[in-house]
């Protein structure tokens, strides 16, 4: 017999939340509080985190998923969304939806004096695909139970994306 969830609704405070931090220190950095119930038993299929950057910062690399859609709603400052080789203004109150497989890889940036507050939403489609163009790179995520206790954690990997035929590597007859 299969395990049986029992699925309750999830509450959380943000204000009892605490900020995560993750960046690189130079010009990728962000403060995160993630809402999606990722600790319970059940797997979620939207997410939803309140971002913080600096002055200067960005969120993270420039990318562009191809199965997850995104939505931003800035609540506190204002910023730049570069999404694909446009640059975007946003503003307290400003919200915009990228659709995942858009062709335009994307990214916040803090572009004014003061600290900048935001909303992501987002799909969660898995497996998940991440083309960052500016590194060449692809990211390829899923979520998998944790080992420890209920719940889930990210599974990942980056990988450079160097192109090749299609038969590199593979044994000759």
């Amino acid at each position: 017999m299969a395990d049986e969830v029992t699925i309750v609704v999830y509450k959380c405070n943000l204000n009892e939340m605490k900020w995560a931090q993750m960046g690189n220190g130079a010009q990728i950095h962000h403060s995160r509080k993630t809402l999606t119930p990722f600790d319970q038993a059940y797997l979620p299929k939207f997410g939803v985190s309140l971002y913080r950057l600096a002055p200067g910062k960005r969120a993270f690399p420039r990318h562009e998923h191809l199965a997850n859609d995104e939505g931003i709603l800035v609540t506190r400052g204002s910023g730049t969304l570069r999404y694909g080789d446009q640059e975007i203004a946003l503003a307290e109150g400003d919200y915009v939806h990228l659709p995942a497989a858009s062709g335009r890889a994307h990214h916040m940036i803090n572009t004014s004096e003061a600290e900048l507050e935001y909303y992501c939403f987002s799909s969660i489609v898995l497996p998940e695909t991440v083309l960052y163009p500016d590194s060449n790179k692809l990211g390829a995520y899923s979520l998998k139970k944790a080992v420890h206790g209920g719940g889930w954690q990210r599974s990942g990997y980056i990988l450079r994306n160097e192109p090749v035929g299609y038969f590199d590597g593979e044994e000759p007859d």
